[in-house]
């Protein structure tokens, strides 16, 4: 895009003649690719849409009909199949008009009718400003999710409306859609490599963003560019000469200057300055030719005659980037008074580069998109991910955290030993490295090997680093802890997935087991003897639903066994009234003194330390056993020997989380670098030290002496576990927690 054609776009023009002007011009380009029958379900479904728009009037001037076949004209130039096209003509014909999806359905095919019902869904939003944003990322991940084509309507739609935007009467409101454009549908087109429509969506969102900046550098450029052809004829006159001085041919020649806003981009975040002159690629020009080995000619032939700038070059051709794109990249002195960045690339690499998601859609003879590209497919999933858990858990902030991590963030790229190249979010974990190339890696992660260097878990990889990722064969290692060292959606959705199906497991493995206590009691069948009527009766859904009922106190296992057992329970009755009562009372003064949370779980059940007997104002922990859960003081005497594995946090429900304080003994030999090594597992842990002192002994060791404090219990014993494995020099002597 040169300076006068970026100008055009932005002092836009209202069409008020014949709209059959504009839909020739689409027929036109159409024609280069689709059949005649094709062509004239064009015109069908213009005629269709002018007469359901009526004399419907926008804002412009312009006869309503005029907007979708703007649209559509942009549409074009990622050359889409018919029926996209008619949705994009037909896009509005629903939300504005009394006709139906099913009307469009019966006149047109089903596909055209999902595509204008999934416009609909996008462009109906009845939320305030604040909840605005997120509902359109969600609803237009959906449907992206759905089918792709609809993205490409909507960024089309998008595009002439921000066009037309200058005759909105309310101020506030351009600015309010300026913002918007700007952070969803660029990032968007800029994920999707819509490079095109990238251009007309963030430079008309800057210019009213921001206007001083935009005139500044678009002043400039119509300054020393407007008159582009004393640039672009002495290159284009300069290369032909040289390239076939060379024996080179079959090529062609492009150029581009750089917009605005990317101008902009790089003056704010690489160069620090508004010195428009530090861009080295203000002008940039390509060369596009047949095959591979005629790219790394070409390169041979512009460094033989010009400077190349070393640090400038890059290729991507050998290393391409991840999402398919593919080019050489060369920056080189002595052509102009400036320096110039020259792309090469063949023509297939030119198509991805101009439109990667496009490009990526085969049409077989019946014009039916196959599959998009594997990696585009992956994004595209990982939003729809995004959006599930957004939709279930409701929770607007953690959408947006977990959406700039994903979507609107920097990536990095990684390699495994096999060197495919890994795309995550900037500032990830190699524990988020191992959950995306499979949440089985993940969840019996053992440690990671960058660049050929054990490396702890929370380290956060670079651009270029080598990984691997070494496992646990016969058991997962994952724990809650590790959401500390978690920083994308994905990590932390497999993780907690898997942390609740083994919660469930082990509360289903303690109900079954209670329920056989009370069944042996009784005189009944053990459940899955091969003789019990309960297991009969319920599946095993069924049977875990009531189980996690009778552990939240919603019912209990008198209530279950009756259930399957009603004759034998009655004969049970007058012999266990008693007990019954005596439970009922024990319940009642239990609810008196105040629900206790376990590990933050009301559900769980527990007891009571008889030897402590722990009072409504104590300080209280859990400890975990082979009959259940019990909660002690943290003064208790039975805790003099401690398993910090089977420690649980609790607190009553009224009260605060407690921190419980530790101290820890260490004894280690002094080498090099040995406290130093002790501390760094406390750093990598984000453990914090409250107090230290050290005491150095004749043997050449040194006791260390930690008070540490911890929300959590059972992190004691993973920050312990951690100094044994690291060095077995290091003892743990004594500990004790208050």
């Amino acid at each position: 895009m040169d300076v006068k054609s970026l100008e055009q776009y932005l002092n836009y023009i209202p069409h008020i003649g014949n709209p059959q002007y504009i839909v020739d011009d689409i027929i036109q380009k159409a024609k280069e690719y689709l059949s005649e029958n094709q062509i004239s379900e064009i015109q069908r479904a213009y005629e269709y849409a002018r007469q359901a728009h009526g004399w419907q009037l926008r804002l412009s001037g312009e006869e309503y009909i005029v907007h979708p076949l703007k649209a559509t004209e942009f549409l074009m130039e990622i050359k889409p199949d018919i029926q996209t096209i008619q949705a994009s003509i037909l896009h509005d014909v629903i939300e504005d008009t009394p006709i139906t999806e099913e009307d469009i359905k019966k006149s047109f095919w089903e596909e055209v009718s999902n595509l204008c019902e999934w416009m609909v869904k996008v462009s109906k939003i009845k939320y305030k400003w604040e909840d605005r944003h997120l509902e359109t990322i969600k609803k237009t991940f959906l449907a992206m999710a759905n089918d792709l084509r609809v993205i490409f309507i909507k960024l089309c739609d998008r595009i002439h409306n921000i066009q037309t935007l200058q005759y909105h009467p309310n101020p506030s409101k351009i600015q309010k859609i300026a913002q918007e454009t700007m952070k969803i549908y660029v990032p968007i087109a800029k994920r999707l490599w819509l490079y095109y429509y990238q251009l007309y969506l963030e430079n008309w969102s800057f210019k009213h963003l921001d206007e001083p900046a935009f005139n500044k550098i678009f002043n400039y450029l119509k300054k020393y560019f407007w008159t582009w052809e004393k640039y672009t004829y002495k290159w284009i006159d300069a290369i032909n000469s040289l390239l076939k001085k060379e024996w080179v041919e079959d090529f062609e020649l492009k150029w581009r200057i750089k917009s605005p806003y990317r101008v902009y981009e790089k003056l704010e975040k690489k160069y620090k300055t508004d010195d428009i002159w530090e861009v080295m690629d203000l002008l940039a020009f390509r060369v596009i030719t047949k095959t591979v080995a005629d790219c790394y000619m070409i390169l041979w032939v512009v460094h033989k005659y010009y400077t190349p700038l070393i640090k400038k070059i890059k290729d991507y051709i050998a290393v391409p980037k991840s999402n398919g794109y593919q080019s050489i990249h060369t920056t080189v002195l002595g052509m102009f008074s400036f320096p110039i960045e020259i792309q090469i690339r063949t023509h297939d690499m030119d198509e991805v580069a101009e439109y990667w998601v496009a490009a990526h859609f085969a049409y077989s003879e019946f014009n039916k998109p196959t599959l998009v590209a594997k990696y585009q497919w992956q994004w595209i999933k990982k939003l729809q991910e995004i959006v599930q858990n957004y939709r279930e858990s409701d929770d607007k902030e953690r959408f947006k955290d977990e959406l700039k991590i994903e979507v609107l963030d920097k990536r990095i790229y990684l390699y495994t030993p096999k060197w495919d190249v890994v795309e995550i979010p900037n500032w990830s974990s190699v524990l988020d490295f191992a959950f995306l190339i499979h949440s089985d890696i993940g969840l019996r992660f053992k440690n990671a090997i960058v660049n050929w260097q054990i490396k702890p878990i929370s380290y956060r990889p670079k651009t270029g680093d080598v990984i691997s990722i070494n496992t646990f064969k016969n058991k997962y290692s994952a724990n809650k802890h590790w959401f500390d060292f978690l920083h994308t959606m994905w990590a932390k959705s497999n993780l907690n997935k898997h942390l609740k199906s083994q919660q469930k497991l082990e509360l289903v493995k303690k109900a079954t087991s209670e329920l056989n206590t009370h069944l042996e009691k009784i005189k009944l069948p053990k459940l899955d003897s091969g003789q019990d009527k309960i297991s009969k009766m319920y599946s095993k859904t069924e049977l875990e639903k009531k189980f996690m009922e009778i552990l939240d106190r919603k019912s209990n296992y008198s209530q279950l066994i009756k259930s399957a057992y009603p004759i034998e329970r009655e004969k049970q009755n007058k012999s266990t009234n008693q007990n019954f009562f005596q439970a009922q009372l024990q319940q009642i003064k239990e609810d008196a003194i105040g629900r206790i949370l376990i590990d933050w779980d009301r559900l769980s059940n527990y007891s009571l330390c008889k030897e402590c007997h722990p009072g409504i104002h104590d300080k209280i922990i859990a400890k975990s056993w082979r009959d259940g859960v019990k909660v002690h003081k943290t003064n208790c005497k039975s805790l003099k020997t401690i398993n910090f594995d089977k420690l649980l946090e609790a607190h009553r429900e009224w009260q605060e989380i407690n921190n419980y304080e530790v101290s820890i003994e260490l004894k280690i030999f002094n080498k090099y670098s040995s406290l130093l090594d002790v501390m760094n597992i406390f750093s990598d842990l984000h453990i914090v030290i409250l107090q230290i002192s050290i005491k150095n002994n004749w043997d050449w060791t040194s006791d260390i002496f930690l008070d540490t404090e911890f929300k959590n219990p059972a992190r004691i014993a993973f920050l312990l576990n951690s100094l044994k494995k690291y060095d077995d020099s290091i003892k743990v002597n004594s500990k004790k927690i208050s």
